[in-house]
């Protein structure tokens, strides 16, 4: 992928009049692996923050063993979340099929010369989510492969557009279970991208798990932070597995595109935002409670 970041990201910091008020970046390891893990921070006002107690507050967040390519992943990501707020509830939502799936499913922002590459990942992420909720509903087969990363297990789904999407999991050091998931064109690309959502997952559970120790409560009332504490427990983690062990009802269905364009507004200036949005198989990813593994 051709990305001009260093152009189209040269005056995106609010000193420049951009939307971005800050980046931050720091070193951590991800199973193993050194890497950069940077947060990027819209300027206050262009979306509307919730409560989160595990989370970091940053609007977009990238991991690359090259800091730079870390911080315009991090930079992308907040375009995206600009791009969703603004338009999730303008009237122009039912364009981009925000009418019948309100959330930030199959969006991307790429810095590119042209829209293939944002269409590419928002297609990827698409069916990722698409593939997650067919096989937690019993809709889809999930084949457990081996992975090169010690102690981390994986699960595939074959896409109903091509390609593949991958659950990993593995017990943390101090106890409870992490998680990540991704879409790729190969297993092996889409392990990667998984298990570094499982590191940063990692670190959240950290320090979840030393604020118990010292006797801090951790109750979030954000469902995605419960639904990442459940399943880090034994009890959600056999829920887990014992949904890895049910065979599926049938074959994943091949769901309708509700939207396969681009995004346009002033993030445009920086970046391309695309959506591929599918029809969910239900709306349970939202409605489902803790129990339901969408994290």
């Amino acid at each position: 992928m051709i990305s001009l970041a260093p152009l189209r990201f040269r005056n995106v910091l609010e000193a420049q009049g951009g939307p971005i008020a800050k980046i931050e970046s720091g070193s951590f390891s991800m199973r193993g692996r050194p890497v950069v893990l940077a947060n990027a921070t819209l300027v206050s006002g262009l979306v509307r923050k919730g409560s989160l107690v595990l989370f970091s507050s940053a609007d977009g967040t990238g991991t690359d063993p090259v800091a730079s390519v870390a911080r315009h992943k991090a930079v992308s990501e907040a375009l995206e979340r600009w791009a969703f707020h603004a338009t999730v509830r303008s009237g122009a939502a039912a364009d981009f099929g925000f009418d019948v799936d309100p959330s930030s499913n199959g969006m991307s922002a790429f810095p590119g010369l042209r829209p293939r590459n944002a269409r590419r990942s928002a297609v990827l992420e698409a069916v990722e989510r698409y593939c997650l909720i067919s096989w937690w509903e019993g809709r889809a087969v999930a084949q457990p492969i081996e992975t090169d990363w010690p102690g981390v297990k994986a699960v595939a789904i074959d896409g109903p557009f091509g390609g593949v999407a991958v659950v990993v999991y593995a017990r943390t050091p101090w106890g409870g279970y992490a998680y990540g998931h991704a879409a790729e064109e190969s297993f092996s690309a889409a392990c990667e991208r998984a298990v570094a959502e499982l590191s940063r997952s990692e670190r959240i559970l950290r320090s979840a798990w030393l604020a118990s120790a010292a006797g801090v409560a951790v109750a979030p009332s954000n469902i995605f932070e419960r639904r990442c504490l459940f399943f880090a427990s034994e009890e959600g983690h056999a829920l887990f597995q014992e949904r890895l062990a049910q065979p599926p009802s049938g074959a994943i269905p091949r769901p309708e595109v509700l939207c396969d364009r681009e995004i346009p507004g002033p993030w445009s200036r920086y970046a391309t935002v695309w959506r591929f949005a599918l029809r969910p198989p239900s709306e349970g990813y939202i409605h489902g409670g803790e129990r339901y593994f969408f994290l």
